[in-house]
Formats: structure tokens, C-alpha cells, sequence
């Protein structure tokens, strides 16, 4: 696809890099001359030096021509306006982040008004993924297809777990549980692993299951926690405002400490919630708000640095959840190798939703489509969505014991109608159905592309 990318910080750089490595036809669009010659040459992509908001510059990065567009400059109202003009000038389709909390009531109007194809507001996107994590504490990381019938938890095996050097087809036995494990993390290196491969302490596993069988999974495991009932947060951000609002209809209690008046305000006026104004990174503070009694501690203020030091303190309480936003994500790696396993990144996170939603458009002509795509296990491994438009001979209605998958591809489930298919070797997979593929490739573009 011919696709123009508006702002080329570090949401956009993310989104290039992956793109050109899919082979689509690039033009960066960017004030920032430095910064547009860095990509361009790194990522063999086309640059435009200018505001993205000019006809002129759009015409420049051949926008009439353009299959999608996507704004994702610093200012939410240049990238509606880029997408507002470059529909104008003839471009398919246009993707928008917008962030402000004041527009999110605007946004279905906007997308009909303005023809926005799709937008993505990463903090709310990131609210969203914390609340996963709250509904379960155990996981380190939670995500959802299947318009959230379906979950993967990914969860760490401690050295004291009664199943380490166990394997996998011993561990179904063991349970007597539906579970899938779709993928392994193990010293870096990503497995999708056989019914003889063993689990061992260190382990980042991924699984999946249906919901009244994941907590069963978790007890059996002894990684189960007590649901969340009340959450200490330190920053009041918009990501934290976007929280409280799942945070009240999940009936979960939370304190709030931020440091600027204003938004100590706003909170208070617009939510029911505990709002304390002080600086969170203070360790007499936190004790003073009750961090030591807390469920959970969350670090969503906007520095990075300071979200991580006062992380690292609360993980020495032994509390149930410890969740940490880091923005850059050049620092979640070096975070996570400090032990802080529940890292939440907004930019990283609006980078492979946009690209998700490239990989299903760059699909459309495919008998079963790529509905949605996620990176998991540290973006070592892809889960995939697949729609089952037809009957595809050689996939649909055949055993899956009598399929010839790929190495390093994993059915993990099906979805037919309302019901929830864990695999085994004598389920098919049938028109209508929507697929789970989990892969550690990345060249899956079709179904059919799963078998050998």
C-alpha cells in the first residue's frame, strides 16, 4: 500500500519501521529536517520536510494518491486537520491520534464528519490495558480479541511454582483444566511450545482460556490473587483520568496523589475518588496515603525515570499488583530487566494498534481476513485474528490433527458464534469462524499461510 505518515517522533518512527519492513510504499511527513533524514535513511522511505496541515505539503507527499494516511504529530488538532485534508485531496483512508480528553465525546461525530477512518487515543488505550491487569492481578500482561471474548494472559513462573520441570501435556493431566499455553519466554528467546515441552522457573508463559476456567488455572498454579479492591495511583494524567471512569464501574476504591491543583481538582469534581495534593515520589507521602494497605500501586505519572524508582519501592511491599507507565520505549526493556514486570506504553501500544489495523486493511482482498494483530511475550511472538470468510480447501473441515502447521505456528482458539473452542486435534476450524493464530514469523499474511 502507497501510505503518507504525518510526524515522525517516536510513535511515528515505531510505526514506519514496522511498515517498511512489510513492504509498503512510505512517505514521512515532518517539520524536524534531522529527524526526517534519520528515518528516511534507516528505513529506506521517502521524506517531506513541512507541516503535514498544508495542502501543499500533502500534495508534495503524493496524499491524492495514497491508500491511508496516518497523523500522529504531537497536536491532536494538526492530525485531524491532515486527515480532514488529505481525504479532501483524494487519500482512502485516514487513522488519527487524538489524546485530549475534551474530544473524546467528539469522536464518533468527527469520524463521520471528518471521515476519519479510525483513531486512537493512547492514553485511554493504556487505561484500558491497566484495568485488564486489575481484573487480573496475576498477569503481567492481558490481551483481548474476539471483541474481548477472548483473553491472553501472560504470567511469570516463580522458582517456588509446584509445576516447574513438569510439561505441558503432564500439566493439562495434572489440572484437568481447559488451557492453552500458546508461547514461552524463556531467557529472551520466544518458543511456541509442544505438549512435551517443561516449564521452568523464570518462564514467561502466555495462555489462553475460556473465562470461567483462567481463575481456576491461576489457583491450580498457586499464582492466584485476590481480586482488586482499592488502587493507590501516583499521577493524575490523563491516563489516570481515564481510569477512574473504569475504575467506578468496576466498584474498585482508588487515592489519587498529584502534585499540580488544578487537576487535583478536576479529579475530585469529576470523580469519586481520594485525591491527595503532594509529590508521589516521596516515600513519606505514599506511607501517609496508605500505600502499604493498598491492592495495588500504580506509577502513571509523566516521568518515566520517577514511575520507575518509586515502582521499585512499592515492589519491596509486597503488594498484590504493581503496575508502571513508561513512555519511552526505549526504556521498557531496560525496566522490565529490573523486575518490573507490568509495564504499560501508551506510544508503544498506539504503535502496534495502528499497525494492526494496516495489517487487517493490507488483508481485505484475502478470503480470511487479519482482524486484528498483537505483539505478546516482550513483541517476540504475533497472535493473530483471522475471519473465516468461505470454505478454504486444505484448512476448513479438516481435523486439526490432520493439519501440517508451520513451525512456530500454534491454532490457540476458535470462536464459533458465542461459543469458546480451546483446540484439541479433532476440532475443525469452519466458515463463519474466527481463528487465533499465534506465530513467532512474521510473514503470516492468510490463513493459509499457517500449514506447511
Amino acid at each position: 500500500m502507497n501510505i503518507v505518515i504525518v510526524g515522525g517522533g517516536t510513535v511515528g518512527s515505531v510505526i514506519c519501521t514496522q511498515l517498511a519492513r512489510e513492504n509498503h510504499n512510505i512517505t514521512v511527513v515532518d517539520r524536524d529536517e534531522a529527524a526526517l533524514t534519520e528515518i528516511a535513511n534507516r528505513c529506506d522511505v521517502f521524506g517531506v520536510v513541512g507541516n503535514g496541515a498544508e495542502l501543499s505539503v500533502l500534495q508534495k507527499a503524493n496524499a491524492d494518491k495514497a491508500d491511508l494516511l496516518i497523523a500522529v504529530s504531537a497536536m491532536d488538532e494538526v492530525n485531524i486537520l491532515c486527515c480532514a485534508a488529505a481525504r479532501k485531496l483524494g487519500t482512502k483512508h485516514t487513522v488519527a491520534r487524538v489524546r485530549n480528553p475534551e474530544y473524546s465525546e467528539l469522536m464518533q461525530f468527527l469520524q463521520s464528519e471528518m471521515n476519519l477512518s479510525f483513531t486512537i487515543n493512547p492514553e485511554l488505550a493504556a487505561a484500558n490495558e491497566i484495568y485488564r491487569l486489575l481484573r487480573f492481578p496475576s498477569a503481567t500482561k492481558i490481551n483481548m480479541f474476539c471483541q474481548d471474548q477472548i483473553e491472553l494472559a501472560e504470567f511469570l513462573i516463580n522458582s517456588d511454582s509446584p509445576f516447574c520441570g513438569i510439561t505441558l501435556n503432564d500439566l493439562r493431566r495434572r489440572l484437568n483444566i481447559k488451557f492453552l499455553v500458546c508461547g514461552v519466554l524463556r531467557h529472551g528467546n520466544a518458543y511456541i511450545p509442544s505438549g512435551d515441552f517443561s516449564i521452568m522457573a523464570g518462564d514467561i508463559i502466555c495462555v489462553t482460556a475460556p473465562d470461567k476456567e483462567i481463575t481456576k488455572l491461576f489457583k491450580a498454579m498457586g499464582i492466584y490473587k485476590n481480586p482488586i479492591k482499592h488502587v493507590l495511583i501516583a499521577g493524575g494524567g490523563r491516563t489516570t483520568y481515564y481510569l477512574q471512569a473504569l475504575l467506578q464501574k468496576g466498584k474498585i476504591d482508588s487515592t489519587i496523589i498529584e502534585k499540580d491543583p488544578d487537576i487535583c481538582r478536576e479529579l475530585a469534581a469529576d470523580y469519586k475518588c481520594t485525591v491527595i495534593c503532594d509529590d508521589g515520589t516521596h516515600q513519606d507521602t505514599l506511607l501517609e496515603a496508605g500505600i502499604q494497605h493498598a491492592d495495588a500501586f500504580l506509577a502513571l505519572s509523566d516521568i518515566d525515570e520517577e514511575n520507575a524508582i518509586i515502582s521499585m519501592y512499592a515492589k519491596t511491599l509486597d503488594l498484590d499488583k504493581v503496575v508502571t507507565m513508561i513512555s519511552r520505549i526505549s526504556y521498557v526493556d531496560v525496566f522490565k530487566s529490573a523486575g518490573l514486570d507490568s509495564i504499560v506504553s501508551p506510544k508503544s501500544s498506539t504503535a502496534a494498534d495502528i499497525v494492526r489495523y494496516v495489517r487487517s486493511m493490507a488483508n481485505t482482498s484475502n478470503s480470511s481476513d487479519i482482524k486484528a494483530l498483537h505483539k505478546i511475550l516482550d513483541d517476540r511472538v504475533e497472535a493473530l485474528e483471522f475471519l473465516i470468510n468461505s470454505s478454504i480447501e486444505g484448512i476448513t473441515d479438516i481435523p486439526l490433527k490432520k493439519l501440517k502447521p508451520r513451525a512456530g505456528v500454534l491454532i490457540a482458539c476458535i470462536v464459533r458464534g458465542e461459543e469458546v473452542i480451546i483446540p484439541s486435534g479433532d476440532d475443525v476450524i469452519a466458515e463463519g469462524d474466527t481463528v487465533i493464530v499465534v506465530t513467532t514469523g512474521d510473514n503470516t499474511k492468510s490463513i493459509k499461510d499457517i500449514i506447511s
